[in-house]
């Protein structure tokens, strides 16, 4: 079979045509040969096929496929579908042009050996493959553009074929058929020259002299110009009767170019990256432009290089490479007209022959690469619109660009961005550079060098050599590297610096821009948004927005997420150290000034939802900062958990570098959120460096809050000793002030602490007088609180009537004040109360009320506590469905909150129901969940828990060795005398009550109340 374009199209097998349908079908079937086997994308035929694509228009191109298909099997070839589009099989020689193609080339090579007759042949039997203009009576912008490559390739191989029967004494028969071919193409100097010459040699030098001042007028009446050297050189020898001779070798059409490869070399340590190479490698396969992009330093020329090379098989026609210098030193990024002259050079076009306007260097490297099938890496790209005018039209070609910058307007082409190594990648490639046998023995330290250098190959690179050629172990070049004031110069050798190539991409950006990168790097946090950026730049948040999307776009900042922005180690380095160059110490204090008082203003107005009533104080701020938009308790703990490690890293800074006012309140403000989300991991840190920042300041207002805060997390770290001498500090502090808040505060922490200590009838005094603090002074939130506080006390003293009248009382008290947040506070106490006392039909009236109010107005902590004990009270009362229903919907919403401790009692809570349904293996799964929490955030009564429903499990499974062992961690986390240790197994063998059941009848309601948290 063979297919034919230099013509009119057509398919032939066995000698006979095949009919393609109509012109659509045709056109398609064009469109695929002009890919010279290369999948032709859907999207590229759309565009092809109309100018005005109707909706249908990908259905359309399927049935014209369809039809394509069918003839060229009936044919014996095979066109394919890709995820992307078709792609045709052309067997070798089976299509006219690349036979044009290929008997041009192999009479230039007989040409050059001298065998000139032999190239005469040649030459004239490939323009006898040509019936007409190419692909005539069919139409669109890529046929135009191969009709127009193929022409000029055609008349190249016609000059040549004139110059070789001149040199070869014919002349007369071409007079003819060149006077005809210069009428056609008036403008064409080198078939005029051809002419001129043939004339010369017939003697008719007059007619040549004629030809020429006939070309002159042309020129001049058509393009305003005059003759080129050919033609001047040679007119002028005709002039003076100088022989004229005919160049032997003559000039190789273009066309017929030897493929050159001017790709820089590919490095021999190239390591890793292997997905991302299959990603390139797919993606050059499938899409005519594909984008390498990524952070300077970050591999991506060599990446593209590489695949470039490994991928010469594919592109026999030649690579062409053009470093455009959109991000290098000291120049500017390269133009349009000189780029398109380097390519040009590099498909062969000498440089006589490329035009002077880039217009028409633009059209010629069109028509140049319209049949070929190369491969153009453009390399350092600026932005789109320096790439756009050198992308080839064939479809043939695939351009692959690397840059700095996410090329997003450049229509359909494929991204392929280029992240740090990963860890496995970077340590061999430091070691393949640095020599394998010098590290293999410190493994450890060659993993934290390559974190040190941010997993960037070009900080690897220049480390591993710098190590390479110095005396040093890898452990002190990582001591080298620890500290950032010498990184720098670590990451420096010869003229080639990390710092200076990050920096090219800070360049070239505008003046309010590069201010704001160079103040990010003040962030102690690791990521941070666009409202945190604005309060550091003194900006509003929709001008920070555009600053950080920018960055973004030239890869000097990273998004791991939607809202959230940061930058990489070396980056940082490199801000930080631009920010020291253009900015002085007090313009820097002031940004951080500025920042410090967004995060101090954000933990204040985000955990007001947690600390009802009276707050201990208002935080001192420079300016009131805008805050992300927060509509419920839910979003407030969602943006509180994502900025939590910046607030404590501001804590931490501010602590270190002697800003004591935010050292010690913002520890203090995030005190409620923390209470409440059961964090405890570095509490106690950030709590006693609050309470000496505000003693170095003598603000004793401050100190008693730190103190308060210090003994909350000497409670939580299970440290008890040492809580009451803080909290009697904090007292008499607040007694001195005339605080009454503060004091009301710290007697409830106080009465909190001994009731967990057992000595309830001194939290009772505590509480009572905190109670009486609150009336006195009116704070009818504060006397409500201390009101529960004392119900708990009598809960726990077994006096369950003075307890529920007191939650009574409280109830009224909130009801009649509207404050709902409170009254399902009272109604979860009420709830616990009445399981205590074994009335779990009571406990579900009160829970239940206490989860419809909890959803009533978004309070998700209460909703979470109390779905997990309403659990509890249904399947106490063996509705064993609606329990497991409400334990799955409590387990939801503490998970989603990050309420640790409600957390581990939903998952005990719900392990219980699967328990007493007999499903073990699900409960034994919630119960080990239960225990890692517990043990993770320092939760001894989760644990507890978790301990004794594993007990029930193992003593279901006839495992009385295990049954025993998790009995007696659970008796050793439980308070004393809370559990029944005299026949433990005799209680877990009944799988009617399984946990919170099987205490003693003397301790039993007691431990009960300890058991649940306070709210």
């Amino acid at each position: 079979m063979e297919y034919r374009i230099l013509g009119p199209l057509e398919l032939r097998a066995a000698g006979r045509p095949v009919a393609l349908g109509g012109e659509r079908q045709r056109k398609l079937l064009a469109l695929l040969l002009l890919g010279t086997g290369a999948v032709v994308t859907f999207d590229r035929l759309v565009d092809e096929l109309w100018d005005d694509p109707p909706q249908t228009a990908r259905r359309q191109v399927c049935n014209a496929a369809a039809a394509v298909r069918r003839a060229v099997t009936r044919a014996g070839g095979r066109l394919t579908t890709s995820t992307h589009g078709y792609r045709l099989d052309l067997p070798e020689g089976g299509l006219d042009a690349d036979v044009f193609r290929s008997r041009v080339r192999e009479a230039e090579a007989l040409a050059g050996r001298g065998e000139r007759a032999r190239a005469v042949e040649l030459l004239q039997s490939a323009l006898e493959l040509w019936r007409g203009p190419v692909l005539a009576g069919l139409d669109s912008p890529s046929i135009t553009a191969a009709a127009h490559g193929l022409a000029e390739q055609r008349l190249q191989t016609v000059e040549r074929l004139a110059g070789l029967r001149l040199e070869l004494g014919e002349v007369t028969s071409l007079l003819g058929q060149l006077t005809g071919l210069v009428a056609e193409h008036p403008l064409r100097e080198s078939l005029r020259a051809t002419l001129m010459r043939a004339l010369d040699r017939a003697g008719r030098r007059g007619d040549a002299l004629a030809v020429f001042e006939q070309g002159r007028r042309v020129l001049a009446e058509e393009l305003g110009t005059d003759p080129g050297q050919e033609l001047r050189q040679l007119h002028a020898a005709l002039l003076d009767d100088r022989p004229v001779a005919v160049p032997v070798p003559g000039p190789q059409p273009v066309a017929v170019a030897r493929p050159r490869s001017p790709l820089p070399f590919d490095v021999p340590d190239f390591t890793g990256r292997e997905s991302e190479v299959d990603r390139l490698v797919e993606a050059v396969a499938t899409s005519p432009v594909v984008t390498v992009e990524g952070m300077g330093g970050i591999g991506k020329t060599a990446l593209a290089v590489h695949v470039a090379h490994r991928l010469q098989d594919r592109f026999p026609d030649g690579r062409c490479y053009v470093d455009l210098r959109g991000f290098t030193a000291g120049t500017a990024p390269m133009t349009t007209g000189a780029a398109l002259e380097v390519l040009l050079r590099q498909v062969g076009v000498p440089a006589r022959d490329v035009p002077v306007d880039p217009g028409a260097r633009r059209e010629l490297w069109l028509t140049e690469v319209a049949h070929r099938r190369v491969l153009v890496v453009l390399d350092n790209a600026a932005d789109a619109s320096q790439v756009r005018p050198l992308l080839p039209g064939g479809s043939g070609a695939a351009v692959i660009v690397v840059s700095r910058c996410h090329l997003m307007s450049i229509e359909g082409a494929v991204p392929v961005s280029l992240g740090v190594l990963p860890a496995a990648e970077a340590v061999a490639l430091f070691r393949r550079i640095a020599g394998e046998e010098r590290t293999n023995d410190e493994l450890d330290a060659v993993g934290e060098v390559v974190e040190l250098c941010g997993r960037l190959p070009l900080a690897i690179r220049i480390a591993a050599s710098r190590f390479r050629r110095r005396p040093w172990t890898v452990a002190q070049l990582a001591g080298r590297l620890r500290d950032p004031r010498h990184r720098t110069r670590a990451f420096t050798v010869d003229d080639l610096s990390v710092t200076g190539v990050l920096a090219l991409s800070y360049h070239h950006l505008d003046d309010d821009r590069q201010e704001l990168f160079r103040l990010l790097s003040l962030v102690p946090g690791a990521d941070f948004d666009a409202y945190a950026a604005a309060a550091l730049g003194g900006v509003d948040v929709a001008g920070a927005q555009d600053v950080l999307e920018e960055l973004v776009e030239c890869n000097l900042l990273m998004q791991r997420t939607a809202d959230r922005y940061c930058l990489h180690d070396l980056v940082r380095d490199c801000a930080r150290d631009l920010a020291g160059q253009a900015h002085s110490p007090s313009e820097l204090d002031g940004a951080r000034q500025r920042l410090f008082d967004y995060y101090l203003h954000f933990a204040d107005v985000r955990v007001r939802r947690f600390q009802p009533g009276q707050r201990g104080f208002e935080p001192e701020l420079s300016r009131t900062p805008e805050l992300p938009p927060s509509r419920s308790e839910e979003e407030d703990v969602r943006q509180i958990r994502a900025e939590y490690k910046n607030l404590v890293a501001v804590a931490d800074y501010a602590s270190e570098h002697g800003w004591h006012a935010h050292a010690w309140q913002l520890p203090c403000l995030l005190m409620p959120y923390l209470s409440r989300a059961g964090q405890r991991a570095g509490v106690l840190e950030l709590s006693r460096n609050a309470l000496e920042a505000a003693r170095t300041l003598r603000d004793r207002r401050g100190e008693a809050l730190a103190l308060k805060a210090t003994a909350f997390a000497l409670r939580e770290a299970g440290k008890h000793g040492e809580v009451r001498e803080f909290l009697d500090q904090a007292i008499a502090i607040g007694r001195e002030l005339g605080d009454l808040t503060g004091v009301i505060g710290g007697l409830r922490e106080l009465g909190a602490v001994q009731g967990q200590a057992g000595l309830l009838e001194e939290a009772a005094a505590a509480f009572a007088e905190a109670a009486a603090l609150a009336r006195s002074s009116g704070d009818r939130v504060a006397t409500t609180n201390t009101i529960i506080d004392l119900g708990v006390i009598d809960c726990n003293l077994g006096r369950y009537a003075e307890a529920d009248a007191r939650f009574r009382d409280a109830l009224a008290m909130h009801r009649r004040d509207g404050h709902v947040g409170g009254e399902v506070i009272v109604l979860i106490n009420i709830g616990w109360l009445a399981q205590a006392r074994g009335r779990d039909a009571e406990a579900v009236e009160a829970l239940e009320s206490a989860v419809r109010l909890s959803r009533g107005i978004g309070m998700r902590r209460g909703e979470g506590i109390a779905l997990a004990w309403l659990g509890v009270a249904y399947r106490r009362l063996g509705r064993i469905a609606e329990a497991t229903e409400i334990g799955r919907e409590a387990l939801a919403v503490t998970r989603r909150m990050d309420l640790r401790e409600p957390r581990g009692d939903a998952l005990n809570g719900l392990a219980e129901t699967y328990l007493a349904g007999g499903r073990l293996s699900e409960a034994e799964d919630l119960l080990g969940e239960a225990e890692q929490l517990g043990a993770a955030g320092a939760l001894p009564l989760v644990r507890a828990r978790a301990h004794e429903g594993l007990a029930h499990v193992a003593a279901r499974r006839g495992d009385h060795d295990w049954a025993r062992t998790h009995w007696e961690r659970a008796v050793a986390l439980y308070p004393a005398g809370v559990v029944d240790t005299e026949n433990p197994l005799a209680h877990l063998a009944d799988p009617g009550a399984p946990c919170l059941r099987c205490f003693c009848a003397q301790e039993g309601q007691r431990a009960l109340a300890v058991v649940a948290p306070a709210v």
